[in-house]
């Protein structure tokens, strides 16, 4: 998966060892690979991006009200973010992406010296050339209001650790009428006061929003063919599958197991491509891990299709397969062996029916592992 592009060569997410983190287990709170990491950085930022925003991040907040847990995700309102850079992780002081505190302050640090303005790290990586680069938002001054907030205002957090910061700044900003905040993490004292410094992001140039955890890890773990799948059309794919996972939770047309194989399919690294392959919306093998699109055929057909056409292909991931349509036999809701199969039932979550005028897939789709 290419990360950043920088001019130079597009480097693969796996290309260098020193750079590999582990990836993060979801849909349980209290895990202990559930730390404060990168990859939330990083996953908010892309679903930022898909979803239209200038950037992202995770205020390192989490709950489950019933239906999956859901993480806090501040999305940045276009035209807050100035300038985006490639800074070459040597003027980083070669920080570990890993690192949140020191790579904020390393990326501020840039910053002031650049006159780029306030520094939010992407928690990108990629290669120009043989330079390892790091992608830094930097907002608009005018969007941020600098404070040195007491440290018995937010409970004394420790600097260095980067979720009891971030849900500190956030918890004040909220407090205090601002759309969101980003701690510096630096702390001093003054006059025997401790007190840290925060990035408070004025009132408008936010949004707030809820998103389930599965729907932020797959940013990371989904990927595209580039070569057939444009950017558009990707940002589309992913924000379709977000429905589907959406509809998952509270879905009545699928038994219990069959919902939980749907998400740990939805936790599979799953590679999307293009076809032209006649007759067809899209293609999966059961228990495979790509999904091939006919966006040509798909796409126009609108939004609520998409959703179904994923989620029916997912559930062939997740294992579950349908024999072939019998034209003029089989009809929605008949209680057969087409539409009773759990592809067709999943459909049924994303809006209440199920459609008989397109075909989704081809009668040559893998039915055994």
């Amino acid at each position: 998966m290419a990360l950043l592009g920088c001019g130079g060569e597009m480097m693969d997410a796996d290309a260098m060892a020193d750079m590999a983190l582990p990836e993060e287990a979801v849909g349980t709170t209290a895990s202990s690979l559930e730390t404060a990491s990168d990859f939330r950085f990083r996953t908010a930022n892309r679903y930022a991006g898909i979803h239209g925003y200038a950037a992202g991040f995770g205020n390192f907040h989490e709950a489950n009200y019933g239906a999956g847990v859901v993480r806090g995700t501040m999305l940045l309102k276009p035209g807050t973010v100035a300038h985006y850079r490639a800074v070459p992780r040597s003027s980083l002081g070669n920080t570990a992406l890993s690192n949140i505190p020191e790579l904020f302050r390393r990326a501020q640090d840039y910053g002031n010296a650049h006159g780029l303005g306030i520094a939010l790290p992407a928690f990108e990586q990629g290669l120009n050339g043989s330079v390892v680069e790091y992608g830094i938002n930097f907002l608009h001054p005018s969007v941020v209001e600098f404070r040195d907030v007491p440290g018995w205002a937010i409970g004394y957090p420790n600097v260095n650790d980067a979720g009891a910061m971030m849900r500190a700044a956030n918890d004040y900003a909220s407090a205090n009428g601002f759309a969101a905040g980003l701690p510096t993490f630096h702390s001093t004292t003054y006059s025997g006061t401790q007190v840290y410094g925060m990035h408070l992001i004025h009132a408008g140039y936010a949004d707030t929003r809820d998103v389930l955890a599965d729907v932020l890890a797959m940013q990371d773990r989904f990927s595209s063919d580039t070569a057939t799948v444009t950017g558009a059309n990707w940002a589309r794919t992913l924000r379709r599958h977000e429905a589907a996972q959406d509809a998952i939770q509270t879905c009545t047309h699928l038994t219990n197991l069959e919902k939980s194989a749907l998400r740990n399919a939805y936790r599979k690294s799953i590679h999307h491509s293009g076809t032209n392959e006649a007759g067809i919306n899209a293609r999966a093998e059961l228990g495979g891990d790509d999904v091939w699109i006919n966006f040509g055929v798909l796409f126009p057909q609108g939004d609520t299709e998409i959703a179904q056409t994923l989620i029916h292909e997912m559930m062939h991931i997740a294992g579950y397969s349908h024999p072939d349509r019998r034209d003029g036999i089989d009809t929605p809701y008949d209680g057969g062996q087409y539409y009773n199969s759990a592809p067709l039932r999943a459909e049924l979550c994303i809006a209440g029916f199920q459609s008989i005028h397109s075909t989704r897939e081809s009668s040559r789709e893998q039915q055994t592992r």
